[in-house]
């Protein structure tokens, strides 16, 4: 059997499985809303009045499926800051490449989306975070296209890269290191037909800013994959996950214990359009970017079933917790945190100060982890940045890459800054591409 005919048969499975479970569900919705009739005629007899005549319909309804108003979010298109950025990420038309990666012999094919590829710019690496893929970094995307090569990641288990089930790998096959590795191949294999001389900035969001710090921080990638850490740069981390985690944050929590048939259920129910739409509205602080296509991404990665058990499978093997009593293991904890200390690039941490995924107090703390590291908080920005404010993300990605001055770098945009600490601010914000004299370095500092 071919690989192609495997795929067709495993998809064939997967729908039929799909379609069985929905059937499945439907029929105990259908008891459910039997029962909560009765339960919403009983409840309804004691609360009717002579003006408005109980609804015992309305009432078991709306206990069973905890209906609330159906967010109207609106579309991208109609966004003054995102449309144009839509329309841009549109023209781009990203080159696909399959990078086959192996790990303890298990074979991932790694998709990275390419984008002007050219020998004489820049390239920078997008990472993007859990239960999301390469459209995270559309908007960025796009308004740093002028300027760079641009490779944009899908993490295994996303997007367009194969989704392995997490049983089928090593024990840490989803990890933040395990990840890294990966990643790392596949820039090797796309290096080896780049310019010798041509420089790469690794950016990472969420737990794409945890993969990308254990690439550059792990002895053992450092040692393995020295010709593509030659190569790096610097790095840009929007709101990493600390590996020092002392508790599961919330929203953690509820992925994990979300199993496929509630998934299913919500779909047949038709609740779960409206959970995705409100979650994603609370997940904003600016209204024009809590858009549909916002939601839509999200609401895929909820219903595809591997790419759902693939995130699952990337918190429980990065957050290093006791799953009985939700305690973090300090002694795997500790030995990654103080591997912190072997990066050697400069690092912009970038985090919202309304951030409630992950606090902004985290970044502090990694700023004071990481060698020379520089830390800026967005005022009034959640955890969302790359989609919910791309432009400023981008300018900050450029004066990084640049090798502004700390103060250059928060010049006109309205941040705050912290600077590397006295004992270590040794370490140049110059990278080895500017302090050469690099031919994209433009020479004014209001970029």
């Amino acid at each position: 059997m071919t690989a192609e005919n495997g795929r067709d048969e495993l998809a064939m499975k997967t729908r039929r499985n799909r379609f069985i479970e929905r059937r499945r569900v439907m029929a105990l919705g259908a008891a459910l809303i039997m029962l909560n009739l009765a339960l919403g005629t009983a409840v309804a007899a004691t609360a009717a009045s002579p003006d408005r005549p109980a609804d015992p319909f309305e009432k078991g309804a709306a206990r069973l499926l905890e209906r609330t108003a159906t967010e109207r979010l609106p579309s991208e298109t109609n966004s003054p800051l995102l449309a144009p950025l839509a329309t841009a990420w549109q023209r781009l038309a990203p080159e696909l490449l399959r990078c086959p990666t192996v790990r303890s012999n298990h074979t991932v094919n790694l998709a990275i989306h390419r984008v002007h590829p050219a020998q004489d710019r820049p390239v920078v690496v997008l990472i993007h975070g859990v239960l999301s893929d390469h459209l995270t970094w559309r908007y960025v995307a796009a308004d740093l296209s002028t300027d760079y090569e641009i490779w944009l990641v899908d993490l295994p288990g996303c997007g367009a890269s194969e989704a392995p089930a997490p049983s089928a790998l090593e024990p840490d096959g989803y990890s933040p290191t395990a990840m890294g590795e990966r990643v790392l191949q596949a820039m090797q294999q796309c290096l080896r037909a780049t310019a010798p001389r041509q420089q790469v900035t690794l950016i990472g969001h969420s737990l794409g800013g945890t993969v990308a710090i254990r690439m550059i921080s792990a002895p053992e990638l450092q040692a393995r994959y020295a010709d593509v850490q030659r190569r790096l740069d610097r790095a840009v981390l929007l709101a990493p996950c600390d590996l020092a985690v002392n508790g599961v944050p919330p929203s953690f929590r509820t992925l994990l214990g979300l199993k496929g048939w509630m998934v299913t259920a919500g779909d047949v129910l038709g609740v779960l359009d409206g959970k995705v739409r409100k979650l994603t509205k609370a997940s904003y602080h600016v209204p024009e970017c809590a858009t549909r296509e916002q939601a839509g991404h999200f609401t895929h990665g909820l219903e595809d079933g591997r790419h759902r058990e693939a995130a699952k499978a990337m918190l429980r093997e990065f957050v290093r917790f006791d799953p009985k009593t939700h305690r973090p293991v300090w002694p795997s904890i500790d030995p990654l945190v103080a591997e912190y200390t072997n990066i050697r690039v400069p690092v912009l941490i970038v985090y919202g100060s309304w951030d409630e995924t992950l606090s902004s107090a985290m970044g502090h703390q990694l700023k004071d982890e990481i060698p020379g590291a520089v830390l800026v908080k967005l005022p009034g920005r959640g955890h969302s940045l790359p989609s919910e404010d791309p432009l400023r993300c981008a300018k900050l990605i450029r004066r990084f890459q640049w090798g502004r001055t700390p103060d250059e770098l928060a010049a006109g945009l309205g941040l705050e800054l912290y600077p590397a600490a006295p004992a270590v601010r040794s370490e140049s914000l110059l990278s080895k591409s500017a302090a050469s004299g690099a031919a994209h370095t433009p020479p004014a500092a209001s970029q």
